[in-house]
């Protein structure tokens, strides 16, 4: 019953006008990404691991522009970092998601808006949240999940113990063809202000920012070269 109502979902959405260039713009699930399907709603608990493999732990909604130029809004989505695929939900919570392709950037809303894109980085298309961009380059995120298994040996005494996704995010600097690290801790933010170090300093304090936070260190980037 589920299957069937699924397909008739897609054929619906196929088959209005006004969300006709989008739904060229999503797929099915198909293998090997199947393992995947409904891991939106994945219980941190199961299965004896902790975490997802998505981006975010609950899919935000973005407003989402495809190649063609059309932006559709207020579209939840997430993203499978291991093969940097974007993945939507267009039918409510309970719909399988569905891939994305031919998309050009996504942009969360909310107070703290977050730009994704795909980039030329170390040699290959990989996609990442834009931080700042001007004439002079781009800095950007590029996040990663990593499953980590427990350290400890099991045994009768300790309690459960999960393969946790750990998140990791490099700070890159891009320009033209060429990029480098920024460090986020304080000989990297020294690096990065300059002569402005001292302000620097007081607008963190502040605010209270922590800088290797990509919605922070947005906002750091701004301060410094806006």
């Amino acid at each position: 019953m589920q299957k069937q109502f699924r397909y008739i979902l897609i054929f619906l959405i196929g088959g209005m006008q006004a969300f006709s260039a989008f739904s060229q713009a999503i797929q099915t699930i198909r293998s090997p990404e199947n393992q995947y399907s409904g891991t939106f709603r994945l219980n941190p608990k199961s299965d004896g691991v902790k975490g997802t493999p998505y981006l975010f732990e609950i899919p935000p909604m973005g407003n989402i522009s495809l190649n063609n130029g059309n932006v559709h809004d207020q579209v939840p989505f997430n993203i499978l970092l291991e093969t940097n695929t974007v993945y939507i939900q267009t039918g409510g919570e309970d719909s399988e998601p569905l891939a994305l392709k031919n998309w050009q950037w996504i942009k969360t809303m909310g107070e703290d808006e977050r730009l994704f894109k795909m980039e030329f980085v170390s040699g290959k298309s990989q996609l990442v949240e834009i931080l700042f961009e001007n004439e002079n380059g781009k800095y950007v995120a590029l996040h990663s999940k990593t499953l980590v298994q427990p350290s400890g040996v099991r045994d009768g005494y300790t309690g459960p113990q999960y393969d946790t996704y750990k998140h990791d995010i490099k700070y890159l600097f891009i320009k033209g063809m060429q990029s480098s690290e920024l460090k986020t801790n304080s000989s990297g933010m020294k690096d990065l202000a300059g002569e402005k170090y001292n302000e620097l300093k007081n607008f963190i304090k502040t605010e209270k920012l922590k800088p290797e936070n990509p919605t922070d260190l947005r906002k750091i980037l701004i301060f410094l070269l806006d």
